[in-house]
């Protein structure tokens, strides 16, 4: 697997207290929480509360609620499960269609995304490929899908952990700290993000916080395939094709990881024109998106960061 789009963050050097950081393997990738030394114990807590989400969100662990309810699609109770997709339902609701936790009928159940033999499926089990957001029923807490609705959280569950996890920090008044999930980046006071290329392992943007709490996500078309890179894991589920507008895309906002973790995923799979009409109505949004010829279109992040360029256009020559 390749590095993340997304590979560095600098705590500012006016801090009074050394920075801490500590990983752990969750979620499927790496978390990676930075607090000052003295909060050492918050840092565990806060990997705890990302784990017991873990037990809620996954599809690989047995024991998951997600994994239960995908292969039972009786009723099941949990209120982190519940949450979770009521917000994917909202998702799909604000991107049209374009985010949609029932494509794990395709990227589970056909391509086998995260498995240990991935496949390439054919044309007609793609076509006939179960997806309907409405096969999803909620009530309470309680959860219960249609039979050959399976549920794939994966375009937004990293986010939606480290906001839980954020919140964890800032009730207990952090004012300096960072989470990150693999992509999925909460600043919490000022940071540095450095933007690697989609095409070699180079930085061509490093984004400096403005705002007290960034939420960052980043979403690549080069970064997980099946059995060849044609079949990336970023799938447009009206069509059930591969997105191809764009290479990489990444966003920023104000402390709302889960919904720009989906957003980005959305946006990745959305033709051209289609994205850019709904960043253009999401001001709050700043985006920087890398075409498949390498050119870079960007807007929205003045008031979030401060982007510093080290290459513009074209990163792909």
């Amino acid at each position: 697997m390749r590095l993340p789009l997304l590979l560095a963050f600098a705590a500012t050097l006016l801090a009074a207290e050394p920075m801490l950081t500590r990983t752990r393997v969750l979620m499927g990738t790496y978390a990676t929480i930075t607090l000052p030394q003295s909060a050492n114990t918050l840092a565990s807590k806060t990997f705890e509360r990302i784990a017991a989400l873990e037990r809620s969100l996954s599809t690989f662990d047995t024991n998951a609620s997600l994994y239960t309810l995908n292969h039972t699609h009786a009723p099941i109770e949990d209120a982190a499960l519940a949450k979770a997709l009521r917000e994917a339902k909202a998702y799909y609701r604000d991107t049209g269609g374009y985010f949609d936790v029932t494509i794990g009928s395709i990227t589970k159940a056909l391509y086998h995304f995260g498995e240990a033999h991935p496949a390439s499926p054919t044309k007609e089990a793609l076509t006939h490929a179960k997806r309907n957001i409405g096969g999803i029923h909620i009530e309470d807490n309680t959860i219960r899908s249609d039979t050959g609705i399976i549920i794939d959280l994966g375009g937004m569950g990293k986010g939606f952990a480290v906001d839980s996890g954020a919140d964890l920090l800032l009730e207990h008044n952090t004012t300096k700290g960072r989470i990150a999930l693999s992509g999925d980046i909460r600043c919490i006071g000022p940071c540095e993000v450095a933007i690697q290329s989609p095409f070699s392992e180079t930085t061509f943007a490093t984004a400096h916080s403005l705002i007290a709490d960034l939420a960052v996500s980043t979403s690549g078309t080069y970064r997980r395939y099946a059995t060849k890179p044609s079949e990336h894991h970023l799938i447009d589920p009206k069509s059930a094709s591969q997105g191809k507008a764009f290479v990489s895309v990444t966003l920023f906002t104000h402390s709302d990881n889960s919904k720009i973790d989906a957003y980005a995923t959305a946006v990745s799979v959305m033709p051209k024109a289609k994205a850019l009409a709904f960043l253009k109505h999401h001001p709050d949004i700043g985006y920087i998106l890398v075409e498949p010829n390498g050119w870079i279109i960007d807007g929205n992040w003045e008031k979030l960061v401060r982007m510093v360029w080290r290459v513009k256009e074209p990163l792909k020559r």
